[in-house]
This record gives C-alpha cells, structure tokens and sequence, in this order.
C-alpha cells in the first residue's frame, strides 16, 4: 500500500503533467492573437526599465541581451528536435525565452533611447546668468502669464558645454525687440532653476518628461531681449510664425471662451484655455477633445478621405482606371500629415500621426484599418521612437481606448451588419445613436483605470458627455476647423472660424451641463503602480484570451484592486524646497500656509483624496485624534504625529530649544546634519539633494530615494 508521500507526488506530477498540457495546448490555439504579444513584452521591458531606481550600467544590459539571444536560440534548437514525450515542456520553454527576448530588447531600448534623446540638467538653482541661444518657439500666453520662450544651441555663462542643455524653457515678462523672430539668436539675463522634482514621493516626475523632450532647464528671463543675430529663412522658424500669425487672425475674428480652445485644436497652443472651461470639460470627460491626439488627426483625416473619394467618384476616368480609395487614403495622410506638423510639436501628437498613418497606410495596402494587428504594429513603432511613452497617460489611455474599440468591434461585426441590412432609415439613425453610446462606453471603461491611477478622478457621466459632443466634434468643429486651413491664406476664414467657434461653444455648454449633474466628477487617492500592470494584465487577458482561459482576468483584476486597497498614504508631506507642509488626519490636511506654494498643495489635495485643506494655527493648538497635535507660536510650529515630534520652523533659537525634544527638524535655513545630534536635521542642503519628503511615524521617504539615480534625475 502506498503511502502518504507517494500519494501527493503522483497527484502532484499528475497536476503538473496536466498543466503543461493545457497551457501548451492554450498557447497552440492563440494563433489570432499570437502577433499582439510582442508589442506587449516589449512595453513591458521599458516600463521596467523606467521603474528601476539606478542606472543599469552598459555592460550588464549587453551580457544580459547575448545571454537573452542564447537561450532563446538554444530554446528553440531543442524544441524542434523534441521528441513527442517532451515537446510539450520544451514548447513552453521556448514561448518563454521569447518573452524574456522581447522584454530584453524593450528594456534595451528604453536605455538607448534614453542615451540618444536625453540632455544635460540644470542641476541647482542658478544665479542670473547670460544666456544666448536661438529662439525655436515662442507664445504668448496672454494676461499677467507672460510670453514662454523654448530656447536651444545655447550658450550659458558659466556651464561646459557638456553640461549645458539641449534647450531651455523660460517665461519672459520683459521686453522684446521688435525684429527678433523664432529662429534668431537672441541674448538676455535669466536665472536657471532645474525641472521640478516631484511634489511628493512617487508622483508624477516632470524632470523625465522634460529631459526626454530635450528641455534641461526652466527659468525665468529678467532682462531685454536682444537680437544677437538674424538667421535665414527656414522651414521650421517659418511654420512657428505662421503658428502665431493663425493665432492672431482666431484671436481677432473669435471672442470669449471658446477663443482659447480655437487656438488650442488649430496651433496646438493651450495656454489661453481658461481654468474653469479645463474644469468643466475634464467633469464631462471631455479633455481630450481639446488635447491634439489620435481623435482628431483621425477626424482631420476621415473629412479628407471622404470628399476626395467622392470628388474623384464624379469623374469617370479616375474612378475606372484608379483605386480612388488608395489614392484618397495618401491625400488623408498628406492632409494630417500637415495638421500635426503644424501645430506645436510634441510626442503625443506624432503618436497619434503614427497611428492614423498606420491606418491610412493599411487601406492603401487593401488591408483594414480596424484590425488588433495594426494596434499592435501601432504600438511597436511608437515604443520604437519613443519608449519613454510608456509612463504617459495619454500614450496608455490611447491605446487603452483604441484596443478596447477594435475588439468589441470584432465581436460585435457580424450582429451589426446582419441588422443594418435589414434596417429602414429611422432604424439605421437608431443603430447610430446605439453605436455611439456602445463606443463611449467601451472607451470610457477602457481608460478609467489609467484616469484613476494618472489624475485619482473619474467622470461619472463620460458617456452621456461623449455622446453629446462626439457629433459636435465631427461633424462641425473639426471640419470647419480644416475649412479654415484652407480659406485662411485667401483671407477669407471669418465664416468658418464663427461656425467652428459656435460649435466649440456648444461643446461648452455640454460639458457644463454634464458637470452640473450630482456626483459627476467622483475623486480619489493616488494608487500604487502595481495596481496599473494588474490591472492592465486583466484587460489584456480579456481582449485577447480565447476560450475559458479569459476567466485568468478576474483574479488578476482583484489582485490589482488589493493592491490598490493596500497602498500607504503618509502621515505628513513636505514641499521639495521645505517651505510648506501638510499634516494628514483623515480626509483633511493642515497645511502650513495656504498662501504659499498654491500648485503643490493642489497636487497633495488630490493625490491624497483629500476632502478641506486648512492651516495651521498663527498661534494656538490643533487637537488632533489619538492625542496628536499641531501646536504654533510666533517663531515655530511643533506636531506630534503617530509617534513622531516634528518641529517646523526658521528660528534658530526656536531649533536649538526643540533639538533635545524632536524627531525631526525641518527648515528652510542652511543647517548642518550635525546641528542637532537628536534629531534627524532637514533643512536646505537637505531639501535640495533629497527633494519632498514624506514622513509616516519616525520613518521618513524621500523623492529621490524612490526616483533614484537616474539620467533625469541627477
């Protein structure tokens, strides 16, 4: 008889043996969607890459990449000489080696991108310093906000040239001489302040953004603008003054709030969008109808294919002898080609040039645009030009909503196009509506982890929104928008700017409308990252699993709302510069000041979920729960906080008298470490190393410590 032991290792090599079989059998039956997984693994590799807190040195990437390759190439040497007793294993193991392959050339080129696009930082804030460079791109934010000012081949007073940037972003107040142009070589007198940090640890890092978009520094121009020296003409000044000569004919012929949002969808330029119209329209979900992005180089490119076609089907030689389709589809491309060359550049943009030309470019091949394949192709070229996309919101939102759309799509084809067959007039107008709630809420659902997680909101009623505006976009703000395009060289876009304009305005009108509605904007806390790859894991699995593995999802998702569920928000934040602070009880925060620091303590407010921001006494106490306490005089505050005494304040004597009693000391003077032997000293060198700071019981976290060493970070 046999016992125990030999009992549980037949059941358990009868599980495994069972468990290889049906996964090999799975993996042999995804041949739909076996091509999508590369673009996958590959995103993978660059998020990883992008996560880690040190700079993986040149030599271990390589070593790991020839080591990648061997394996993969053993891997698949063995499997197709496996015998049929072990083929099933030695399948696995190779699916296995090219997943471990395609995360390696993700992270791979994450890192060399990182080295060719990255620039030097600016790495403290500087003195006013003589700057010269040429001028690339200007804008005039209007108001008391200034003119912004994106200067590159600069020369700094000062800086080596290889620790001076690839470009500078400045605000300038002061004059400018009238002859100087976008192209020239100016001088003037600024001080130069590195990207901002963080406003907590784990948020959103504005250094990375702007090192990879080239831009090493930020400041402030305090002096005349001088010319240095005027440059010939050339295609990229000249497409930036035709920019702000399109500005100012919107400008002079639309008034109001739908100015701003005019110039945003025609140049790009979303400075002059008015607060409260953001506000509205992010209620409503409806941002990312004013944000250039896939949608509208896809609704620049659909009027365009249309009326060519239609134009070309009038005229019998072309439409017998040619493919007007093809021919249509290449003039779409040109067409929004040109719309996102024009408008102010940046990645998002081209993105979503890259994925409408994919499209465009698949009709021309006579293959369809509405296909998971050419998402992923999609995807594999933009990871290939740009990894860094892969941490930005509008990158995962995008094909988030773009995925979720084709498979449904997929899925429903056959149903739809049975009953518009048989469908009357009013029954097809009907089948519209239908499909354009269907679209709404799909994308709406698609996007909502990545809203959540990147802004800790969500628009209640999306759909309804989405619904309202979509046939407002299409069929008269994005049309009018390419008609004026056309007639503004003749002088003549006046008409088409007013329809455009009146279109924008009822835009407006539902987004106040939707956000009008009870609860429709439902707010949050930041979540862990960790949260995003399960729950991205989920989606995936459920779009592109087939048969009853789709049910791996649900313990997936719920594995990412534990781990949402599971996140630690701190007892109390500090500023990166040490001059604001927040003490967290519950859903409300007291704040040091609510006159200073106005952008970071918003930040703090959302990434915290928190309810009422108020300040701490002038002089007086704050009873908080479990005997904890906010207690100020005229020189210093003093809190006690889950078992850490904080004191906060400028005063030295304040400091000294606090040192033998305190946790920690936190200033904005310059003090040594070694001021106080007892307590853990943050003043301005600290601050300036180590970025904001989070503090939970005697534990502290910083900005640095979680960002790392990293290119952008230095």
């Amino acid at each position: 008889m046999k016992d125990w032991y030999s009992i549980l290792v037949e059941l358990t090599r009868g599980f495994i043996k069972k468990l290889i079989t049906d996964l090999a059998d799975f993996f042999a039956h995804q041949e739909e969607t076996r091509l999508l997984w590369p673009p996958i693994f590959i995103a993978l590799g660059a998020a990883l890459y992008f996560g880690l807190s040190f700079e993986p040195t040149n030599f271990a990437v390589s070593a790991t990449v020839a080591g990648s390759v061997g394996f993969f190439l053993y891997a698949k040497k063995i499997y197709h000489q496996a015998s049929v007793d072990t083929s099933e294993i030695k399948y696995l193991f190779y699916l296995f080696m090219g997943v471990i392959l395609l995360t390696q050339f993700g992270f791979s080129l994450s890192q060399l991108g990182t080295y060719m696009v990255g620039t030097p930082m600016i790495k403290t804030e500087t003195r006013v310093l003589k700057v010269e460079g040429d001028l690339l791109h200007f804008e005039d934010r209007g108001g008391n906000k200034g003119k912004l000012l994106l200067i590159d081949h600069l020369k700094i007073n000062g800086f080596d040239e290889e620790e001076t940037p690839k470009s500078l972003r400045l605000i300038a107040r002061t004059k400018i001489e009238e002859e100087v142009a976008v192209g020239d070589r100016i001088s003037f007198l600024a001080k130069l302040t590195p990207p901002a940090s963080p406003v907590m640890p784990g948020a959103y890092d504005y250094a990375r953004h702007f090192f990879f978009e080239g831009i090493g520094g930020m400041g402030f121009i305090v002096s005349k603008i001088s010319l240095v020296e005027k440059q010939p003409p050339s295609l990229w000044p000249d497409l930036d003054i035709a920019r702000q000569s399109v500005s100012q004919k919107i400008k002079s012929k639309v008034e109001g709030p739908t100015q701003g949002i005019v110039v945003a969808l025609m140049t790009g330029e979303r400075a002059a969008v008015e607060e409260d119209d953001w506000q509205a329209l992010r209620a409503s979900g409806l941002a990312h109808i004013i944000s250039i992005s896939g949608l509208h180089v896809a609704m620049v490119a659909a009027p365009i294919f249309f009326i060519v076609r239609l134009f070309l089907s009038f005229i019998p030689m072309m439409a017998l002898r040619f493919d007007i389709k093809k021919i249509s589809a290449f003039i779409a491309l040109l067409g929004c080609s040109a719309y996102v060359g024009f408008v102010v550049p940046s990645v998002p943009t081209t993105r979503a040039l890259l994925m409408t030309g994919v499209a465009l470019i698949a009709i021309m091949l006579d293959r369809s645009p509405f296909s998971l394949r050419l998402v992923g192709f999609s995807a594999l070229l933009v990871l290939f030009f740009s990894p860094e996309s892969i941490w930005s919101a509008s990158f995962q939102m995008s094909f988030a909503a773009v995925t979720a759309l084709v498979a449904v799509a997929g899925w429903m084809r056959p149903v739809w196009l049975r009953i518009n067959r048989e469908a009357g007039w009013f029954k097809k107008i009907m089948i519209y509506l239908a499909g354009a709630v269907i679209t709404s809420f799909v994308a709406s659902i698609a996007t909502t982890p990545f809203v959540w997680y990147h802004f800790q909101q969500m628009a209640t009623y999306s759909v309804l929104g989405n619904m309202l505006a979509m046939p407002l976009s299409g069929l008269i703000i994005m049309p009018m928008l390419i008609l004026s395009y056309v007639l503004i060289p003749f002088g003549w876009e006046g008409p088409a700017l007013h329809l455009m304009a009146m279109g924008v305005e009822w835009l407006l009108q539902v987004a106040r409308f939707v956000e009008s509605l009870p609860g429709a904007l439902v707010t949050g806390k930041m979540v862990d990252e960790a949260f995003l790859y399960f729950i991205t894991g989920s989606c995936l699995i459920v779009l592109l699993f087939r048969g009853r593995w789709k049910w791996v999802s649900l313990p997936v998702a719920f594995i990412a709302i534990w781990m949402a569920a599971q996140t630690k928000y701190p007892d109390i934040l500090v500023s990166n510069e040490g001059n604001l602070i927040l003490v967290r009880e519950g859903n409300i925060g007291y704040v040091s000041s609510l006159r200073r620091e106005k952008f970071i303590r918003d930040q703090w407010q959302k990434h915290l979920g928190l309810d009422e921001i108020k300040a701490f006494p002038a002089e007086g106490e704050i009873s908080l729960a479990n005997g904890d306490y906010i207690r100020c005089d005229k020189s210093q505050c003093r809190i006690g906080m889950n078992g850490a005494k904080i004191s906060f304040g400028d005063s030295y004597n304040a400091m000294a008298e606090d040192c033998p009693w305190a946790d920690f000391l936190i200033t904005t003077k310059w003090v040594k470490r070694s001021y106080c032997e007892n307590a853990k000293v943050m003043g301005a060198g600290f601050f300036r190393e180590e970025g904001s700071t989070e503090i939970s019981h005697t534990r502290y976290l910083t900005s640095r410590t979680v960002r790392g060493n990293r290119p952008w970070a230095k």
